[in-house]
């Protein structure tokens, strides 16, 4: 089993585009296999509501590929943006796409998202990855509570949002009953386990043979 630190992840994701394969390939890699796993454990998943919670950045561009997949395999996603549309080129390119397809996407507001999230079978947490640091931003922390309280069944897409690196959650970072870690096991995980709840590995193809 291969534990490894964000910095360590993103020298492993520079390997692999030097070796031919893009990060959007790689996006794409990790949000069909997400997708996939939420399907395989969420029982009569085809009758499920499936909120996908993203951020602006490369996790949630995880988040809008997955939904994709899971409107793909039969499900019925929403896409709810935490902190308003993606910045990152291939985030921006996989909404462009969820778009496309006619997925259903809202922006949070403290005021009326409530109902939203409460009304949902499933939450896929794609906020932040690995890289977040510091304190969970005032505009999200609102999203995060409600999420927490609520009765649907919790997935997180590589880390629970808030989770940072050192693996002390921030106050109110999102408590998981799924991780789907992207390719290896990272060093939050282990030290963060009550955030974590079940936590599984999906290979997207950027492992050096071992």
């Amino acid at each position: 089993m291969r534990i490894v630190s964000a910095s360590e992840m993103k020298e492993i994701e520079r390997a692999a585009f030097e070796r031919g394969m893009s990060y959007c390939d790689m996006m794409e890699n990790a949000g069909r296999a997400a997708a996939e796993y939420i399907k395989d454990n969420t029982k009569n998943f085809e009758t499920k509501l499936c909120l996908i919670v993203v951020g602006t950045g490369n996790n949630g561009g995880d988040g809008y590929v997955a939904a994709r997949y899971i409107k793909n395999f039969g499900g019925t996603p929403i896409i709810m943006m935490a902190a308003g549309e993606p910045k990152t080129p291939d985030a921006i390119k996989n909404f462009e796409l969820a778009k496309a397809m006619g997925i259903e996407m809202i922006k949070f507001d403290p005021k009326i998202s409530a109902a939203v999230i409460y009304g949902c079978d499933v939450i896929v947490d794609c906020v932040y990855g690995t890289g977040f640091h510091g304190a969970i931003r005032d505009s999200v922390r609102p999203l995060f509570d409600i999420i927490n309280d609520s009765d649907a069944v919790k997935f997180s897409v590589d880390i629970p949002s808030g989770v940072p690196d050192s693996g002390s959650p921030a106050e109110g970072a999102i408590k998981a009953d799924h991780t789907i870690a992207v390719q290896y096991l990272k060093r939050a995980h282990i030290s963060a386990l009550d955030h974590c709840g079940r936590i599984t590995t999906i290979d997207i193809n950027i492992g050096m043979n071992e």
